[in-house]
């Protein structure tokens, strides 16, 4: 699921694809803002056919709580 995620996630950020990790933080790292975020957000949503709630959205900090999110309820 992880390098799921990457791909989506190199498709709105120059950040090197190789270098995303759990870790990776979407603000500082990625240099992803609110619109970016909301964006990748609905790509999951559609991705997994789930719906994620506005205060789940604002939690997420890493690609990491992306992951665990996404792994627990898709």
């Amino acid at each position: 699921m992880l390098q799921e995620i990457i791909d989506v996630l190199s498709q709105y950020t120059d950040y090197p694809a190789e270098q995303i990790g759990p870790e990776t933080d979407l603000v500082e790292d990625l240099e992803l803002n609110s619109f970016d975020v909301l964006t990748i957000v609905s790509d999951f949503e559609d991705q997994y056919g789930i719906h994620i709630p506005d205060e789940q959205i604002a939690e997420f900090k890493t690609v990491g709580d992306v992951e665990s999110y996404l792994e627990k309820n898709r």
